[in-house]
């Protein structure tokens, strides 16, 4: 392999591996974009669900309240004081009569004992019990499903006693109630509150809700709270790639986080633009790709309830070392591919090499001795076979000795090597020339007429004896003799004697001769 092939292959390499790494990490952000769709989805569904919950318990209540008046006083004439207290509970007899366990709970606050004013809006909202415990039972993550009335009680699922949980006037200064009223909420839609840090000890939560009106009169609220620890749990279970995730409120308090605040507390309430710099804050929701800010990609969608935002950031560096963590292999594979290809060749052009050393003459690049009679002897027997005739010519550089001793072996060895050129320029490619050692040559020819021998060796001779060759300051001529047997005898060795002979007659004779011999 050359080096512009072995350039030409390293670049190729280099734009396949290019070319897979970009592939790679297309495919990366497009499995981590279907990821986070994925995630919006299920937190869509999971607020959207939410929402249909409250709606059903609210048609419930509705339905409930505008039957109050003839429903039976039950479970409402249990409700007791407790102790000598303004409290007043389900439970404030103890639980001789009801369960304790799976049961709603009735908790209010009053001075005096005109809570009995309301037993038929109590037992309305008691009777809601098997609504709220199928509500609650189906959605593991509610903290609590609850009727708030602006007579200062509640109803709330699952049971919490009385004895851990006094109700107060001051509930109805918290966002899930006056969220629900009529002068903050005419309209009488479902709301959003803030995070808050639940009462009764299950940490920070949201509530959805939606005020309760009957023939035109409000009566409170129908809540249900979610705590954010599933809110979180839900990042961390969806997100395949464990990439940083968030989401806000219209507060920017951040109601759930994955991998994006570090030692994060679940007690506090964090500020998004506390932990998210602004640009990406303002990136607008994306469709079909990321956009590329500040070395993340960023996916950000609003949910469709529009009170809350997902955000959804990929570190770029660390997609792009996983691409070429995944590209590496590839890149090393066709680098040793091409490294076994570069090897092949080396190797191959070495074997070559090597044989050329054993049939080539060192300095000519003519064929040597062994070889020639290796091939030669082809040449013989092919001869005999067809009973045909074969020139064998011997030839002899001319005073070589006087050339080496008169300008130094460096011109003897162009003197030489010129050899090789005329006999290219004379020859037909199938000829067959050796180099025998120092300045002595022979050749073998077939299909030939004796003719053309004497003709094209007395041409050859003629060459030599006008070339002229030009090293530096020096011009060297020289002639040659040749010695030529034609035709066939019992052995290759006795033609080349016989040639030998021919050419020693050509020296004796004066040089520069052919001389001929059948």
């Amino acid at each position: 392999m050359d080096n512009k092939k072995f350039v030409v292959a390293i670049f190729l390499t280099i734009l396949v591996s290019m070319i897979v790494f970009l592939e790679f990490n297309r495919a990366q952000m497009k499995a981590m974009y279907k990821n986070a769709n994925a995630i919006t989805s299920n937190l869509d569904n999971r607020l959207q669900n939410t929402v249909k919950d409250v709606e059903f318990l609210h048609l419930a209540a509705v339905n409930k309240m505008q039957e109050r008046k003839m429903l039976p006083l039950q479970n409402a004439l249990l409700i007791k004081k407790i102790d000598k207290k303004s409290n007043y509970a389900l439970d404030g007899c103890d639980g001789a009569s009801i369960s304790l366990h799976d049961k709603v709970n009735l908790l209010g606050y009053s001075d005096s004992t005109s809570y009995k004013k309301y037993l038929h809006e109590m037992q309305a909202a008691l009777n809601l019990e098997a609504y709220m415990k199928l509500i609650y039972k189906k959605n593991k993550h509610y903290a609590w499903v609850y009727y708030f009335s602006k007579h200062h009680f509640t109803v709330l699922f699952p049971y919490v006693s009385s004895k851990n949980f006094d109700f107060k006037l001051s509930l109805e200064q918290a966002d899930f109630y006056l969220l629900g009223t009529p002068k903050i909420n005419p309209d009488a839609k479902i709301f959003f509150t803030p995070l808050y840090m639940d009462k009764i000890g299950k940490g920070l939560m949201i509530t959805i809700g939606k005020p309760l009106y009957c023939q035109k009169e409000y009566f409170g609220v129908i809540n249900i709270d979610i705590t954010l620890n599933s809110l979180d749990n839900t990042l961390s279970q969806l997100d395949s790639f464990n990439n940083c995730s968030i989401v806000y409120n219209k507060q920017n308090q951040v109601v759930a986080s994955h991998n994006i605040i570090k030692n994060f507390d679940r007690s506090k309430i964090y500020k998004i633009d506390k932990i998210v710099p602004d640009d990406i804050l303002h990136v607008v929701d994306t469709y079909k790709n990321f956009k590329y800010v500040h070395s993340k990609y960023i996916f950000t969608k609003t949910l469709s309830c529009g009170n809350f935002k997902f955000l959804y950031t990929v570190n770029a560096y660390t997609l792009w070392l996983k691409s070429f963590i995944y590209t590496l292999p590839i890149f090393l594979l066709m680098l040793f591919s091409i490294y076994l290809v570069y090897a092949y060749k080396k190797s191959k052009k070495l074997n070559h090499k090597l044989q050329l050393q054993n049939i080539e003459d060192y300095m000519t690049g003519m064929y040597n001795r062994r070889y020639f009679f290796k091939v030669a002897e082809a040449f013989f027997l092919k001869a005999k076979r067809k009973n045909s005739k074969l020139a064998i010519i011997m030839m002899d550089i001319d005073d070589f000795k006087n050339i080496n001793d008169t300008y130094g072996h460096d011109i003897g060895d162009i003197a030489i090597m010129e050899v090789k050129n005329i006999f290219d320029e004379n020859l037909r490619h199938y000829d067959l020339y050796a180099r025998f050692g120092g300045e002595e040559f022979c050749l073998l020819l077939d299909d030939i007429s004796k003719e053309d021998v004497i003709k094209l060796f007395e041409k050859m001779r003629k060459k030599f004896e006008n070339n002229i060759i030009k090293k530096g300051s020096v011009e060297l001529k020289y002639t040659v003799s040749f010695g030529i047997y034609y035709g066939l005898l019992d052995s290759l060795e006795s033609m080349i004697k016989e040639a030998d002979e021919a050419v020693y007659k050509s020296k004796t004779a004066g040089k520069n001769r052919v001389t001929f011999c059948e």
